[in-house]
């Protein structure tokens, strides 16, 4: 399985995708997390996404997915992991998600995207942040990669 794409975004100040309020998918940065490639014989991929949720005690529902310009390619609900719910954790928010049905040869780019399904006050998506030795203001980089199926 050939790594087709792969875009890793760490920008020195932190980045929240908030997900306090209930949101339909929507791309995360259709500049830095958008993975270009052309479409392997087969018509499918393989996407990974990781991110960080962070914020509170309680950890919101989100999904995380892959979009073509405007229509969702395809989405799943992530792993989570981390230790006990406290809201200064990082817990790690990861999927995999199966595109099908592309046009073998065609160039196509794919966003990163997230969406709510339940909300939680506090609560952010995040990733990116500054390299010093201040608690709780970063979270790494979003990784996004499209891998051959």
């Amino acid at each position: 399985m050939a790594t087709l794409a792969v875009a890793s975004y760490d920008p020195a100040v932190a980045v929240t995708k908030a997900t306090t309020a209930l949101l339909a998918m929507t791309a995360l940065d259709t500049v830095n997390l958008r993975c270009t490639f052309t479409v392997p014989a087969n018509g499918r991929v393989i996407c990974r996404l990781k991110g960080t949720i962070h914020g509170a005690s309680t950890l919101p529902a989100i999904l995380l997915g892959v979009m073509e310009g405007a229509t969702v390619r395809g989405r799943a609900s992530p792993d989570v992991g981390g230790g006990n719910l406290v809201a200064t954790g990082l817990y790690s928010a990861e999927a995999l998600i199966p595109v099908v049905g592309l046009t073998p040869g065609a160039t196509v780019s794919l966003d990163a995207a997230y969406g709510v399904e339940t909300a939680v006050a506090s609560t952010g998506l995040k990733y990116g942040g500054p390299n010093d030795a201040t608690t709780n203001n970063a979270f790494g980089a979003f990784v996004f990669e499209v891998w051959e199926a």
